[in-house]
């Protein structure tokens, strides 16, 4: 096949690459078409929200940990090692759980748990040392809220305190 360059050369080129070039011109089309074209999903984080008049402070085992899913219904044992992922949240406010995913990814993440159940564990002082923290494991010093997917849906990702 020939091509015609600037200045009337002509430069002869193969048919394979020809194909080549068509299928990869191809692909960036399609490529821009799909970003423009809304194809892609949203992100939803998980939202947890204190109603309460005091300072709670919670703990949950992410879905990115080595561990998940341990410590969700109906494994609702809490670990024996004093965790440092113990989060405040003030009254009246709300802040996000975990990192932003798709509907389709939290439905997957969903799906691993033992009985499709996310559970939180929610603390009116904050665990500071191991034997405050095995005292609590002890006397069950917590309030444990368990979630379905839908449940989540339904209340727009967001896990109300109490």
């Amino acid at each position: 096949m020939l091509i015609d360059l600037e200045d009337g050369v002509y430069k002869s080129i193969k048919i394979e690459n020809m194909k080549t070039i068509i299928k990869n011109m191809q692909f960036v089309i399609i490529a821009f078409v799909s970003m423009g074209s809304g194809c892609t999903e949203s992100v939803v984080p998980i939202g947890i929200r204190n109603n309460s008049d005091q300072t709670i402070y919670y703990w949950v085992e992410r879905p990115h940990s080595r561990n998940f899913p341990n410590h969700h219904y109906p494994d609702t044992i809490l670990p024996k090692g004093l965790t440092t992922l113990i989060f405040p949240i003030v009254p009246g406010q709300m802040t996000d759980l975990v990192k932003a995913q798709t509907p389709a990814n939290w439905t997957r993440i969903f799906s691993e748990l033992p009985a499709g159940k996310f559970s939180i564990y929610f603390f009116t002082e904050r665990p500071r040392t191991q034997e405050e923290w095995d005292s609590v494991r002890k006397n069950n010093n917590f309030y444990r809220k368990d979630v379905t997917y839908q449940e989540l849906v339904d209340n727009d990702y967001i896990i109300d305190f109490p």
